[in-house]
């Protein structure tokens, strides 16, 4: 999926998506010439999120 249609699915804007890229863990590759577009896997993305909410759930509860 794009930037935009990830920002989409996780209800966040666009530039959160680009801050988020920029974490060494987050599920997405660049194509194309001079730093190209930057592509996310869908699965990997969801896994993604999922354990970003399981961490926020445990600082809630400390």
């Amino acid at each position: 999926m794009t930037v935009e249609e990830a920002a989409e699915a996780a209800s966040v804007s666009y530039e959160q998506i680009q801050k988020w890229a920029k974490d060494i863990d987050f599920p997405c590759f660049k194509v194309g010439q001079r730093g190209g577009k930057r592509l996310i896997h869908v699965e990997a993305f969801n896994n993604w999120l999922k354990k970003r909410a399981e961490l926020r759930l445990g600082e809630e509860h400390r």
